[in-house]
């Protein structure tokens, strides 16, 4: 009989072409998620991240400064002429007021600076890590946004400080930033120095501590090493008192032994008597 052939399905064409079309659509579907799910921050990383940037202006210094200037307008504002002309001064008053008070709103406003300076600061190194954030989608546009107004806010502070120095002082919008940026850096030297001076203490105490620890670790240490001195010394007598005893037993079983032996009683022989001739 011939042998038998096993016939071949074969599939139409238009279903072969249906199903190598479904697994490249199968396959982009997967590349454009997996694109997507890296591109997005994870959840430890949303957690660490706030949604806005955090910053606040000096207010604390700004409140100080509003109001000793608002204290000294109620107190000479009322005495000061009112100037029409174009050059006169935003606020004729602060002629009336004395070089003492003018110095003390001067250093109100010299504080205001330097807190305005400090966000400036931490604003200008923040940026460029963020914006590295930003630009790979690490953080939202969100924060990326309030970053940028925080910014704005500083330098609108710090704009606004120069035109309160004008006002006080012709001519003083010119040299009121630069005065307050050498003291906030002098400031920073000097928090720097003691820093430093602290931390060198710091680290004198801790030296101190471990000479001390390390003092006390030998000390334990030479008289745990006194006390097993003493008691090998101790167990060694012990030994040596008890091979002597066992030796004194042994020759005293020894001395008994050779006392208690019978002696057998040595007598003399009968003297021969000689025959007495006759």
């Amino acid at each position: 009989a011939p042998p038998r052939t096993v016939a071949k399905a074969m599939l139409p064409p238009i279903v072969v072409g249906f199903i190598f079309l479904v697994a490249v659509l199968a396959a982009l579907a997967w590349l454009v998620y997996t694109s997507q799910k890296s591109s997005k921050p994870s959840d430890f990383f949303s957690q660490a991240v706030a949604d806005v940037y955090q910053l606040e202006l000096g207010w604390t210094e700004i409140d100080a400064f509003y109001d000793m200037k608002d204290k000294l307008q109620e107190e000479y504002g009322a005495d000061a002429p009112e100037e029409q002309s174009e050059d006169a001064p935003p606020n004729p008053w602060l002629r009336q007021v004395p070089v003492e008070q003018k110095n003390e709103l001067k250093k109100a406003l010299l504080r205001r600076t330097l807190a305005g300076i400090s966000r400036m600061e931490q604003v200008q190194k923040d940026k460029p890590g963020h914006a590295k954030l930003w630009h790979t989608k690490l953080v939202s546009e969100k924060f990326w946004e309030s970053l940028l107004e925080a910014e704005k806010s500083v330098n609108q502070e710090i704009e606004s400080c120069v035109a309160e120095a004008e006002e006080i002082e012709t001519g003083w919008k010119e040299h009121i930033f630069p005065q307050a940026l050498h003291l906030y850096r002098l400031q920073r030297q000097q928090q720097m120095q003691k820093e430093m001076e602290k931390q060198e203490k710091n680290d004198e105490k801790r030296q101190a501590l471990e000479q001390v620890r390390a003092a006390e670790m030998a000390k334990r240490k030479e008289i745990e090493e006194k006390v097993r001195q003493e008691r090998a010394a101790q167990k060694a007598m012990e030994q040596l008192i008890a091979e002597e005893e066992k030796m004194a037993s042994v020759q005293s079983t020894k001395s008994n032994k050779s006392t208690g032996k019978k002696q057998v009683p040595t007598t003399n022989p009968p003297a021969k008597t000689k025959a007495k001739k006759k």
